[in-house]
């Protein structure tokens, strides 16, 4: 890779953003406006959130969809059953998602040409609670400083899933050519590289994002759990009882090895109630929503410069945070 892309970065830049359905600036992030809008987020801002509520957030490509469905069945408290009749994105609604458009109402309205669910709108709030379920559920992608005050000041519960920032970019590569709502990218991986290097992508920098959210949990290790891709990786069932124990749900263990069978990855990458196979949003004959999930693959992308490039970055960013990951 030629690092000029690096110090001339506008054409590559121009050219994502060209290719981003109504994108806009909000808070000096790029979004894409196809799905999000300035008027959603600054509801967002204004929402109340307290203790029955659960949010789960990340940096896209992290582990969410499979942090989702492990809170989802822990919420159904083992039951699941009930999670294979309805989709994930229902159970487990996105937060910024903005309902009003039309092509949002029609997609909930007419979801059942798209799979077995049959649920005729989206969630009211962008949060589901469900009856018989202990929490209100929903996830998100928006940076700390975007979410309303009570979220920031530990007044529920926040569920945070990072993985280290080679993977990430890999997989937000792949992500971004098959998204539709992020305009299929048509870029190339030297390309992309220095759009994240740079943080000048969709949710911005990963650095930034993630270190926010480790120092909220630092501050508040009551109501915010932070969990690290690669440690569900390691030990699943581990992060079933830790997740459990900071919600507060008791499972039998019968219970237990229901959602450890129902949420262990390779399950997941099969359900397609979770990987998203229904949803408009993803074109998945580009590259599946739920890819390898493997802990470093991202060898087999990352040229010697640029990984020796971004570990300078890394160890910048992340000095004296007591913060580090596994790459493989």
């Amino acid at each position: 890779m030629s690092l000029d892309v690096l110090s001339d970065l506008g054409p590559v830049q121009d050219a994502y953003y060209w290719r981003l359905p109504y994108a806009c600036i909000i808070a000096d992030y790029v979004w894409p406006g196809i799905v999000m809008s300035p008027k959603r987020i600054n509801d967002i801002k204004d929402m109340q959130f307290d203790e029955r509520d659960v949010v789960i957030v990340s940096y896209p490509k992290s582990g969410t969809t499979w942090m989702a469905e492990l809170v989802s069945a822990l919420n159904y408290s083992g039951d699941t059953d009930k999670l294979t009749k309805l989709r994930q994105d229902e159970r487990v609604p996105w937060l910024e998602l903005d309902n009003s458009y039309w092509w949002i109402k029609a997609f909930f309205r007419f979801s059942w040409l798209f799979g077995e669910s049959k649920k005729d709108e989206a969630p009211k709030d962008n949060r589901c609670h469900d009856i018989g379920t202990k929490h209100r559920l929903c996830f998100t992608h928006l940076p700390l400083e975007l979410l309303p005050k009570s979220i920031l000041e530990g007044k529920c519960k926040v569920i945070y899933v990072a993985r280290n920032p080679k993977d990430n970019a890999v997989s937000f590569f792949h992500f971004h050519r098959m998204a539709r709502f992020l305009g299929l990218q048509k870029i190339d991986w030297n390309d992309f590289f220095a759009l994240y290097y740079t943080g000048s992508v969709y949710c911005g920098s990963w650095f930034e994002h993630v270190l926010g959210y480790w120092n909220l949990a630092k501050k508040y290790p009551e109501s915010v759990k932070f969990v690290k891709y690669e440690d569900m990786k390691d030990d699943f069932p581990g992060i079933v009882t830790e997740i459990a124990d900071f919600l507060k749900i008791d499972l039998t263990p019968a219970q237990t090895n229901k959602v450890l069978t129902h949420c262990h990855f390779d399950s997941m990458k099969n359900n397609k109630m979770a990987n998203r196979d229904t949803v408009w949003l993803f074109n998945q004959k580009i590259s599946k929503f739920m890819r390898k999930g493997a802990v470093g693959d991202w060898k087999n992308y990352f040229t010697f410069v640029q990984s020796e490039l971004f570990d300078e970055l890394y160890k910048e960013k992340m000095a004296g945070s007591g913060l580090d990951f596994k790459f493989e």
